[in-house]
């Protein structure tokens, strides 16, 4: 993170425990959930749910007034997760085949 997208003020960032999350941060979803809503908008509008284990996205937006980070995967899906759903991606700037399999 300090090497790809170091802290800059014009970043927004989220401490939570001992991880900072910073927008631009490159991320990856590591446990299935089901239930998350998600909207994509190329090439026809589309909505659903469900994101997955190994996913990859970047951190877009930190709106600490909502407590929400708004992600955009690489397939194009933008997803809003709450603060207390963070534990749900890890960084993702350097990964194994063995965790992108999880």
């Amino acid at each position: 993170q300090q090497s790809l997208n170091s802290e800059n003020d014009a970043l927004l960032e989220k401490k939570m425990g001992d991880i900072i999350y910073r927008e631009q941060d490159r991320v990856m979803q590591i446990k299935n959930n089901y239930d998350l809503f998600w909207e994509r908008k190329n090439p026809e509008y589309e909505t659903g749910t469900g994101v997955f284990n190994g996913e990859l996205g970047i951190i877009l937006k930190i709106e600490e007034e909502d407590k929400m980070v708004m992600l955009q995967f690489d397939d194009e899906k933008v997803a809003w997760y709450p603060f207390q759903d963070l534990d749900q991606i890890e960084h993702a700037y350097s990964i194994t085949i063995h965790k992108a399999q999880r």
